[in-house]
């Protein structure tokens, strides 16, 4: 006991936990599950050692739980990963099996003597509580922390791990648009959990047909309420987008969703709390009702 996990199963969010990884002051072993090249990034982290898991015959989460009974033997002090839902199911099957603690929103992790100290985000992100983990704890990291640097790259190795079969590929839908449609799109709106009900989320579409604009949304709003394909969803451990124009419409401006829009020309933003972080984070602010605001902007869209 007393290296860092790293699992990596996403392009995207990769130097974000090498970030918070590397800075753990214990060696790093690299477990990616994906393409070759995004093994070979990661070498470039500063980690100690990558192995790459191959998910093109294989689902990644049916390796699970071969990955349980390693990190069971081996006893890592910390297990770092993104917010990425196939790193959560690895490392969901990794915590049960060692007996780790679990952590979220994760900005630092300090090993000494074998013993990890975790700090994590608390009270929306406006505080810091420390946690000193006597078993090995899983760290579930908070979007929009700072990358790592590249330096030389280590060897990568192939895993040998069994896979459960009880989940197999057996067909893959994709919509037209998804994540492509966000990537490329011009304007785009977005949408948090200060929208309220379902159904004002009509109020968005509305804006969004008037402005020719594509839809984006929170994390919150897909995995919690499944308003929203993981495709739609906008921030640092799903997908970044550079539109001229980016109206955000209930969102408090977390950290992790603010990281994923920063490339935007021109940020809008409409809350009806004038003391939400978002208004420090856009180029213009709207203080109001959204439910008053979005039909009066969808209305002089039009009538423009």
């Amino acid at each position: 006991m007393g290296n860092v996990w790293m699992i990596v199963a996403d392009t995207m969010s990769a130097s974000n936990v090498a970030g918070i990884a590397v800075n753990a002051g214990a060696p790093v072993d690299a477990l990616v599950f994906g393409d070759a090249k995004m093994a070979e990034d990661v070498a470039k982290l500063g980690v100690a050692t990558v192995t790459r898991y191959d998910v093109e015959a294989t689902l990644a989460e049916a390796y699970a739980p071969a990955i349980a009974e390693k990190a069971a033997a081996e006893a890592p002090a910390a297990v770092v990963l993104s917010d990425n839902a196939t790193a959560r199911a690895l490392a969901g099957a990794i915590a049960v099996k060692a007996g780790a603690a679990v952590a979220t929103s994760v900005v630092s992790v300090n090993v000494a003597d074998g013993q990890a100290t975790v700090e994590q985000l608390v009270a929306e992100g406006e505080g810091v509580q420390v946690l000193k983990a006597s078993a090995p704890v899983v760290c579930v990291i908070a979007d929009g922390g700072p990358d790592a640097e590249e330096g030389a790259a280590v060897a990568v190795q192939d895993g040998a791990a069994d896979a459960a079969d009880a989940l197999k590929v057996v067909a893959t839908n994709a919509e037209d648009e998804g994540a492509t449609g966000l990537l490329t799109a011009e304007k785009v709106v977005g949408v948090g959990l200060g929208i309220g009900g379902k159904e004002n989320l009509a109020l968005v579409n509305d804006l969004a047909d008037a402005l020719g604009a594509a839809v984006a949304c929170t994390l919150p709003l897909c995995d919690n309420y499944h308003w929203f394909e993981h495709s739609s969803v906008v921030g640092t451990s799903t997908q970044k987008i550079s539109p001229r124009l980016y109206l955000c419409a209930g969102s408090s401006g977390a950290p992790q969703h603010m990281a994923g829009v920063r490339s935007a020309k021109v940020i809008v933003a409409i809350n009806n709390d004038p003391e939400a972080p978002v208004f420090r984070e856009c180029s213009y602010g709207i203080v109001g009702d959204l439910e008053k605001v979005l039909p009066a902007l969808t209305a002089a869209v039009k009538g423009a």
